[in-house]
C-alpha cells in the first residue's frame, strides 16, 4: 500500500508541477510577444509620422519652387529694366 501511495504522490506532484511549469512558460512567451508587439507598434507610429512629414515637405517643396521661379522671372525683368535705364541715363548725360 505504501508503494502505491508513493506512486500516487509522485504522479500527482509531477502532474501538478508540469501544469505549473507549462503555465509559467506560457506566461513568459506571452510577455515576450506583447513586448515585440509594442516595439513594432512604436516603430510603425514613428514610420507613419515620418511618412506624413515627407508628404508635407514634398507639397511645400512644390510651392517653394513655384515662388522661386516667379522671383527669378521678376529678377530677370528688373535686370533688363535696369540695363535700359543705365543706357538711357548714359545717353542723357552725353547730351
Amino acid at each position: 500500500m505504501t508503494e502505491n501511495l508513493t506512486t500516487i504522490i509522485i504522479t500527482s506532484v509531477t502532474v501538478l508541477g508540469g501544469g505549473a511549469a507549462w503555465k509559467f512558460y506560457e506566461f513568459l512567451i506571452r510577455n515576450k510577444r506583447e513586448k515585440e508587439k509594442e516595439s513594432i507598434k512604436e516603430s510603425t507610429i514613428y514610420r507613419d509620422d515620418l511618412k506624413s512629414r515627407v508628404e508635407k515637405l514634398e507639397g511645400d517643396k512644390g510651392e517653394c519652387i513655384d515662388s522661386l521661379m516667379d522671383v527669378k522671372v521678376e529678377l530677370s525683368a528688373l535686370r533688363v529694366k535696369v540695363e535700359f535705364l543705365e543706357k538711357e541715363n548714359d545717353r542723357l548725360k552725353y547730351r
